[in-house]
């Protein structure tokens, strides 16, 4: 099976952000026990968003992500629509809430 979210470096975040109508990118750290549980709930929303590229950038590798987006605390999603920051959501959250916040998003 495909992957849907994309793992992202640095270098690549802006790129993805710039070129994507609508992106979701979740910002984790592996030693975060939350943010495996968010991953697979995005695992299982991302197939119905075919209108929404889905990005990953892990933290910890990546600080500089972290501090660019002013991230602090983990996991932490965060929607954008035509490269603006549109809504954040900090911490687990159910399957539920995450479809109504894509939603939202792409209408």
């Amino acid at each position: 099976m495909q992957e849907l979210i994309e793992c992202l470096t640095y270098d690549e975040l802006e790129e993805f952000i710039k070129y994507s109508d609508y992106a979701v990118v979740d910002f984790w750290a592996p030693w975060c026990a939350p943010c495996h549980i968010l991953h697979r709930i995005l695992q299982t929303v991302a197939p119905a968003f075919s209108k929404i590229n889905f990005g990953r950038i892990n933290t910890q590798r990546y600080p500089e992500a972290a501090e660019m987006y002013e991230i602090y605390g983990l996991p932490t999603l965060l929607l954008f629509r035509n490269g603006q920051v549109v809504d954040r959501i900090v911490g687990v959250v159910s399957k539920n809430y995450l479809v109504e916040a894509l939603n939202k998003l792409i209408k």
